[in-house]
């Protein structure tokens, strides 16, 4: 299947509402809407040097491979990912380690979201003298070898067009070209989600033909097929797990122009949330929630729990955040400034008008003049006599619905 598969609408540069649950359940929250010359009791939600190392390139792009630190646990790691491309039944390893193994087949997985059709594995020990002398690895498989073929040729056509839809959206060179990564990414990103529906009990869910053939997956299957389309453009990117309020979830870490960000795919996609939000229609929902696109480690602690065990780059570039790149960041209480945003918004035809403050004094400053002395209606049509919106004090951001 191609893409335009599911007519989302046109994708908005803006943000949805800060998500705050793991891939099957979030917090419950819904926007609030403030009558004109009326006060209202809020419910505000919780508060909440990028160092490279040197490695190869091919190690670097595989960054479970770079993070072994024994040539023996390199060597396990090819072993095991010849077994699984290959599809052998039986592979004799060069360890009798099995904790070791259990470690580099998680890194093998993570790595390559190509392996669509493995999702686990079983190891024979064989001892002598009480001390083992082997380890045979054989990898548990979803689908047989013609399955796996043809599923290869439809993501290689699905993909492809995904691909093509970027050089027709930039060009390949010239005006319109992405100068960067991060237009780029920004591209995939959105064309993950405005051709996804967030759903618990779809097949294949925990790998990329859930996503590029079926339209449908959950967190993992978001998380993979990013990493994948990165991947395939040549732009880093790792799989990362953990948990959000004690819940499992998958969520990327991608490297834009000599630097790496946290990017969750799933939190980014409004049918994550459409259905909690009842009495609200669907296009008062924006297709796509920027808000933890390009994040620093900071910001994804402030609701992400990371697995034990990751050997992760810290995080702190901010270049390539969202709301720094589209001109929606604030470094001070400016109302000319916020005017501004809202006369592009309209010149635009754009539904939904998010921005962020630099901290948490312009957020105050902001909420007191836009909320409390209701500032917000100098920018809205004048028969406006209320307005639907949301904040949050922990990503420091303001989205007002038109």
């Amino acid at each position: 299947m191609g893409m335009g598969k599911k007519p989302k609408g046109l994708c908005l540069a803006l943000f949805l509402l800060l998500f705050l649950g793991a891939c099957a359940e979030t917090a419950d929250f819904a926007p609030k809407e403030l009558p004109e010359g009326e006060s209202l009791q809020q419910q505000q939600r919780p508060k909440e040097s990028q160092k490279e190392p040197q490695k190869d390139p091919q190690e670097f792009f595989y960054y479970g491979f770079a993070s072994l630190e024994t040539e023996t646990e390199r060597q396990v790691y090819r072993e095991v990912l010849s077994s699984l491309e290959n599809r052998e039944e039986k592979t004799e390893l060069s360890t009798t380690d099995e904790g070791m193994l259990e470690q580099i087949f998680q890194r093998v997985m993570a790595d390559h979201p190509e392996i669509f059709y493995a999702d686990g594995y079983s190891a024979a020990a064989y001892k002598k003298n009480g001390e083992a002398v082997r380890l045979v690895f054989s990898g548990s498989y979803t689908m047989e070898e013609q399955q796996i073929a043809s599923r290869r040729v439809l993501l290689e056509n699905t993909v492809q067009t995904w691909l093509d839809g970027l050089d027709s959206a930039f060009g390949e060179s010239g005006e319109g070209s992405p100068a960067d990564d991060y237009g780029r990414v920004k591209y995939l990103y959105e064309s993950l989600i405005l051709h996804t529906d967030y759903e618990t009990d779809c097949p294949d869910s925990q790998n990329i033909c859930s996503v590029l053939l079926q339209g449908k997956s959950v967190c993992q299957g978001y998380a993979k097929t990013l990493q994948y389309l990165c991947q395939k453009t040549g732009i880093p990117a790792m799989l990362v797990t953990g948990t959000v309020d004690g819940q499992g979830h998958a969520w990327d870490l991608v490297r834009m122009d000599g630097a790496w960000y946290y990017v969750d795919p799933t939190w980014g996609d409004a049918s994550y949330r459409r259905t909690e939000q009842e009495g609200y229609p669907q296009e008062a929902f924006p297709a796509v929630n920027y808000e933890y696109f390009c994040v620093t480690t900071g910001q994804i602690a402030r609701t992400h729990r990371i697995s034990p065990g990751q050997k992760l780059p810290e995080c702190t570039a901010v270049a390539d955040q969202y709301y720094r790149r589209e001109g929606l960041y604030l470094e001070k209480a400016d109302l000319n400034a916020v005017g501004e945003i809202f006369e592009k918004a309209k010149e635009t035809q754009t539904a939904v008008v998010t921005f962020q403050c630099a901290d948490e004094e312009v957020y105050a400053q902001l909420h007191r003049l836009l909320i409390e002395q209701q500032k917000i209606f100098d920018y809205l049509p004048a028969q406006s006599h209320t307005v639907t919106y949301a904040d949050s004090d922990g990503q420091l951001t303001f989205t007002f619905w038109l």
